[in-house]
């Protein structure tokens, strides 16, 4: 099964997670898919290996919930 989308998602604010959002590893680059679904971008990031599981998640998580 795939654990991440099992998870139970609890609200996340952009102020509990700023530090990570600040990395820009991923962020809402204001353009929209066909579908009308907004498009995340994924930059070139030196240490992207390097980005713990939980807070790949909590960015997702965050970036996803915007309307």
């Amino acid at each position: 099964t795939d654990e991440i989308m099992h998870q139970d998602i609890i609200p996340l604010y952009a102020a509990d997670i700023q530090d990570q959002l600040k990395k820009q590893f991923a962020y809402l680059s204001g353009g929209r898919g066909e579908d009308g679904c907004p498009v995340i971008t994924f930059p070139d990031y030196p240490a992207f290996s390097d980005i713990p599981e939980k807070e790949f998640q909590n960015v997702l998580t965050y970036l996803t919930s915007i309307p």
